[in-house]
């Protein structure tokens, strides 16, 4: 009746059954209820109909941080403000006393107004209701997990800066840090720390947002971020010198860039300043290609030959806007 899209998320469980199961989506429906927070999908209500319950929630209308990443590493800069926006989102819900648990790129959406937003808190823990899970029993998607989620032992807010220390390196380098041929394998390289330093496999990095991450990874959780907002201020003063605009404007750029949303639909939400701005994607991808240098080359050995040659120079610059423009 509103005229809205919107999603609906509907519990497949067998309600009967599987009675954990309904305690954990109205236990996400609760959590979702209770955030007020621009990087947080904003639930609706939550719905029941013949012993099915439905969350009817905001409708996010761009690509997973998840696709985003199989397509390529992302920019250092695009990789710390998703980040950033992450962290903000994750102070919002530790506040309200709520641990997502199950932080990863699936879970992360990006909308086409440059807006990140932190979905599924299906597995998230209410540090003030009793606990679902039977004690000492790990919950979550293996490759993310915290130390002490792997083993079982008590965890805080600090569990979702490792995970959000592991989606980092991965929107950064491509590869996760924590791999091996089953869960045992990655639950012993999580517990022991053992992985290869972002500065290694992603050397273009820069060294400071390399330390926040690798601060965000430490075994122990007292060598981490105290909480989400400490992490978030690092990562904004990393960004500070850095993006001179808004993080939307510039998430709107890359995914122009990443072509997840048309020109038109970018020059809705970019004023001309900063169009300019992040353009620089478009300009590091051209710089970036071979055959761009050797036809900027020529160009410049036409110029020395002077002015007989301007037809031919002319030619040239008319190619390579050409090329360019394919």
């Amino acid at each position: 009746m509103l005229q809205r899209e919107v999603a609906i998320k509907e519990m497949l469980a067998d309600p009967v059954r599987d009675k954990e199961a309904v305690s954990r989506f109205r236990r996400e429906a609760l959590a979702l209820a209770a955030f007020r927070h621009q990087n947080i999908v904003t639930l609706y209500d939550l719905v029941e109909k013949n012993d099915v319950l439905f969350m009817v929630m905001e409708f996010v209308d761009g690509p997973t941080l998840h696709e985003l990443i199989k397509e390529g590493p992302l920019p250092p800069e695009v990789g710390a403000a998703i980040g950033a926006r992450i962290a903000g989102a994750l102070e919002h819900a530790h506040f309200r006393h709520i641990i997502h648990r199950d932080l990863k790129p699936a879970n992360v959406m990006l909308t086409k107004t440059g807006d990140v937003k932190l979905m599924d808190f299906g597995v998230a823990k209410d540090v003030g209701l009793e606990a679902l899970t039977a004690q000492g029993m790990a919950v979550g998607t293996p490759s993310y997990m915290s130390p002490e989620q792997v083993t079982g032992a008590p965890v805080d807010g600090r569990t979702d800066l490792f995970a959000l220390g592991v989606l980092l390196y991965e929107a950064l380098s491509g590869a996760r840090p924590f791999l091996g041929r089953n869960a045992g394998e990655v639950f012993a390289r999580i517990r022991d720390g053992e992985y290869t330093p972002l500065h290694k496999v992603a050397p273009h990095v820069p060294k400071p947002l390399a330390d926040i991450i690798a601060r965000a990874l430490q075994v122990r959780p007292a060598d981490r971020f105290p909480h989400a907002a400490a992490m978030r201020r690092e990562l904004e003063a990393f960004l500070s010198p850095r993006v001179g605009l808004s993080y939307e404007a510039f998430l709107v750029g890359f995914l122009r860039h990443r072509q997840k949303l048309t020109e038109t639909e970018a020059l809705a939400h970019l004023t001309q300043a900063e169009l300019g701005v992040v353009d620089v994607f478009d300009q590091q991808s051209t710089a970036a290609r071979p055959w761009t240098r050797w036809a900027l080359a020529f160009l410049a050995v036409a110029g020395v030959l002077g002015a007989g040659l301007v037809s031919t120079q002319s030619y040239w610059m008319g190619l390579v806007r050409q090329l360019s423009i394919r």
